[in-house]
């Protein structure tokens, strides 16, 4: 119960590490757009804001809510990525086929990370 309690109250510190990587890999597949970081920053804040929200609809374990979340939360982030870096459809996908990668790998070494700063705590 303890080591539970020490790995989520470590969860926020991975948040503030993915956060910027999650940037990093929208400015790694979109390098060509001149975009600033910090202008993918921001795109990866609000994704994440909806994600969380996302998250938060989830926890009063209403089935239909929790459905409806786990189909928007894609479909919104392929819908603003369309809408704030344009392209083709099948680039689009592509691109979000590749920041989806490196974020579930940068996901895992965040969460490995916070499972042995939890055991060591």
């Amino acid at each position: 119960r303890e080591l539970s309690e020490r790995f989520v109250g470590n969860l926020g510190a991975a948040m503030f590490l993915l956060l910027p990587a999650f940037a990093a890999g929208l400015h790694l597949v979109y390098w060509n757009r001149r975009l600033r970081y910090t202008e993918h920053l921001v795109f990866a804040l609000h994704l994440h804001a909806l994600w969380f929200l996302a998250l938060a609809l989830t926890l009063p374990e209403i089935p239909w809510l929790g459905g409806l979340a786990f189909f928007a939360v894609p479909l919104y982030s392929v819908l603003a990525m369309k809408r704030v870096y344009g392209g083709r459809w099948w680039a689009l996908l592509l691109r979000a086929a590749i920041v989806t990668l490196l974020y579930a790998v940068t996901m895992a070494f965040a969460l490995a990370g916070v499972g042995l700063v939890a055991l060591l705590g």
